[in-house]
């Protein structure tokens, strides 16, 4: 942090009151040291360590040096600690403008790409539509026919992506669901595995009691495969075991993705969740998986934990806060 900056919040940070008693010490002080010299206070001491002959000179020195000693202690305890809790106050406030600032980001990026998305899609609509269409009218041995499902593919897939910049965008205003993360996960194995292209290498390990979250069905699929898709991606070339594992402590609902790909050095686990940032070449990734899971672990006041080193695999942990009971699932 800047000097300038540090100082500018240590002064906001120094109440007026603070300042006061501030004033009042040093005030204190000053008139001690008068009403000491007033009374002649070196001359009293003097005339009693003359009384006091027997006493040593080294005796004398070693109790002044004792009480100097303990002086100093105490003013640097004291400031040491002063200037701890002010760092705290510091790092604290700053934390909160960074957070601020990261969700005012968040927030614009959201509102880009859901106009993005919106006036893509009114023209992407009729290419789909008038393809379909061309399609049915062809001849089946007609050679076009393999170009029109090539178009139709990148069609659907320019759709997808879509699909996800509105989910991104529209995330604030999600309706309340609630469903059964053991169920779902028991239930659409297959689904999960078919995504893979080594499906017997997804292993899951589920648990035996309820997990229910404020989640809808859909919104568990979506966390699902993004990160067992991107399990998949960290494996450079050939796929090796990605592991799900469903636990429930008290309150709280645990999910992990874990491989052993490649891993992720410091610099990259810091961007993982930013929207559009991918480290796959270009046109092979949107960016937006990893983000769209995070914003819907945070919107449940959940989090979504890394641990990763280079060559040594990757853990996605999501820790989401469990729903009672008597909610309605979704369905």
């Amino acid at each position: 942090m800047p000097d300038k900056r540090r100082q500018k919040l240590m002064k906001e940070k120094v109440h007026l009151s603070n300042r006061r008693q501030v004033i009042i010490a040093v005030s204190c002080f000053l008139l001690l040291s008068l009403t000491l010299a007033e009374l002649e206070a070196f001359e009293v001491v003097y005339y009693f360590s003359r009384t006091h002959e027997d006493w040593e000179l080294d005796e004398l020195i070693l109790g002044a040096l004792a009480a100097l000693i303990t002086t100093a202690f105490t003013f640097a305890y004291s400031t040491w600690r002063y200037n701890r809790v002010l760092n705290e106050e510091i790092e604290y406030r700053v934390k909160l403008e960074q957070e601020l600032a990261q969700a005012q980001k968040m927030q614009s990026l959201a509102t880009l790409a859901g106009g993005v998305a919106h006036s893509t899609n009114n023209y992407l609509q009729p290419i789909l539509t008038l393809s379909r269409l061309t399609k049915k009218q062809l001849p089946e041995d007609s050679p076009v026919q393999g170009i029109m499902d090539k178009i139709l593919l990148a069609a659907e897939n320019a759709r997808e992506v879509l699909a996800q910049l509105l989910r991104f965008s529209h995330s604030d205003n999600r309706e309340m669901s609630h469903c059964d993360l053991l169920h779902e996960l028991s239930k659409h194995q297959l689904l999960y595995r078919s995504v893979l292209s080594e499906p017997d290498l997804l292993v899951f390990e589920l648990t035996d009691q309820p997990c229910r979250v404020g989640l809808s069905t859909s919104e568990v699929s979506d966390i699902l495969l993004a990160l067992i898709t991107n399990a998949e991606d960290s494996y450079p070339q050939q796929m090796g075991e990605i592991t799900v594992t469903l636990s429930a402590d008290r309150d709280r609902v645990i999910l992990q993705v874990t491989d052993q790909g490649c891993g992720m050095d410091l610099a990259l686990q810091a961007r993982i969740f930013d929207p559009f940032f991918t480290s796959k070449d270009v046109g092979q990734g949107t960016g937006l998986g990893l983000s769209i899971v995070h914003g819907l672990v945070e919107q449940q006041g959940g989090s979504i934990e890394v641990e990763s080193a280079p060559d040594q695999g990757s853990c996605f942990t999501v820790i989401l806060p469990s729903v009672p009971d008597e909610q309605p699932d979704d369905k």
